[in-house]
């Protein structure tokens, strides 16, 4: 991680800033979620990767 990575708060959510949030946390819950533009971001999507014996086998 860098050293100038943000410090994220719950005033930094989407759902805060919506009032979606029925929380009163002292820090981001899992549901956490940034708000860019006025827009919930989704959040990050795993890489699928093949699996090399699958493949074959269909």
């Amino acid at each position: 991680m860098s050293s100038k990575a943000r410090c994220v708060s719950c005033e930094d959510c989407y759902f805060r800033k919506t009032n979606l949030c029925a929380l009163r946390l002292s820090e981001p819950c899992p549901t956490f979620r940034p708000m860019l533009k006025g827009q919930m971001v989704p959040p990050p999507q795993p890489r699928l990767i093949a699996r090399p014996g699958l493949a074959a086998a269909v």
